[in-house]
C-alpha cells in the first residue's frame, strides 16, 4: 500500500478513474490517451506517492500487451486504399498502418496505466467495503468477494507446502513437468474445502439475508472526496474540451 498524501474514498477515486478512461475509450488519437496518460500519471506519484520501483515493477510486464498489438497492427493492418511507406527497422510498411499501430499502442497502455494505477493506491478490501456501505452493494456480494479474495493467501500457503513436501520426496532434484498437474488438483481441492467451509460459515452467520446491517470498518464520504471529485472532473472536461478545440481529439479509425 503505498502512502497516500490525503485518504480519499475508494469509490470517490474509482469514479475519477472512470472518468479518465472514457476519453482515452472514446478517443481514436494519439493526442488525447497521452494528455490522461500524464494527468494520471501526476496524480499517482504526487497524490498516491506510489514508488518508482514498485510502479514498474508491475507495469511494465504488462507492456508487452500493448508492444503486441503494436506489432499484430503493424504487419496486418489492411492498408487497401491507404499509399505510402515508411521504413520501420529497415522494413517498408505501410504509414497508415503504423499511424494505426501508435494509436493502438498508446490508447492500451493508457488503459493499462490508468486502471493499474488504482491498484496501487486501494486497497480492493477497501474498495468492497466502501460498496456495501456508500452504493448498497449486496452484503451477499461483498462477502463472498472478501472469502474469495482471502482464499489467495491460502492458495500460496498451499503451494510453498507442497514445494517443501516435494523437495523432500525428491532429495532436493528439480520437480518434472508432469507434477504440475497434481500439484494444481490439491491446491483446487483445498480451495473447495475452504470454500465449503467458508459457505457454511456464512450462512450460520445469516449472510444469506438482506437484513440492514452494521460495519466494523465505517467507510464515509467526506467534503475532501467531493472536492476530490469535483476537481479531477473539471479538469478531465477541460482536457477532453482542449483536445476537442486543437482538434486532436479523433472517433473512429479511418
Amino acid at each position: 500500500m503505498s502512502g497516500l498524501l490525503f485518504r480519499f474514498s475508494p469509490v470517490g477515486h474509482l469514479t475519477t478513474v472512470l472518468l479518465w478512461i472514457v476519453p482515452v475509450f472514446l478517443s481514436f488519437d494519439p493526442v488525447t490517451p497521452l494528455l490522461f496518460l500524464a494527468l494520471s500519471i501526476a496524480a499517482l506519484f504526487l497524490i498516491g506517492r506510489v514508488r518508482l520501483l514498485r510502479f514498474a515493477r508491475l507495469v511494465l510486464p504488462l507492456l508487452l500487451l500493448p508492444v503486441g498489438l503494436f506489432v499484430l497492427n503493424l504487419l496486418f493492418t489492411d492498408t487497401a486504399g491507404h499509399p505510402g511507406t515508411v521504413n520501420v527497422l529497415g522494413v517498408a510498411v505501410s504509414s497508415y498502418a503504423l499511424h494505426r499501430a501508435l494509436i493502438v499502442a498508446i490508447r492500451s497502455t493508457a488503459l493499462i496505466e490508468i486502471s493499474v494505477g488504482y491498484l496501487l493506491v486501494a486497497e480492493p478490501l477497501d474498495l468492497v467495503n466502501s460498496l456495501m456501505q456508500q452504493l448498497r452493494l449486496s452484503p451477499r456480494v461483498g462477502f463472498s468477494i472478501y472469502v474469495a479474495w482471502n482464499t489467495i493467501p491460502r492458495m500460496r500457503a498451499d503451494l510453498a507446502r507442497i514445494r517443501s513436501i516435494h523437495r523432500v520426496r525428491l532429495h532436493g532434484r528439480e520437480r518434472r513437468f508432469a507434477d504440475i498437474v497434481p500439484t494444481a488438483v490439491s491446491l483446487l481441492s483445498g480451495a473447495i474445502r475452504h470454500a465449503q467451509r467458508a459457505s457454511i460459515s456464512m450462512a450460520v452467520r445469516g449472510l444469506e439475508s438482506d437484513a440492514p446491517r452494521t460495519f466494523l470498518r465505517e467507510s464515509q464520504w467526506r467534503s475532501r472526496d467531493t472536492l476530490y471529485l469535483a476537481a479531477n472532473a473539471a479538469v478531465t472536461a477541460g482536457l477532453f474540451v482542449l483536445s476537442v478545440a486543437n482538434g486532436w481529439f479523433v472517433f473512429g479509425l479511418g
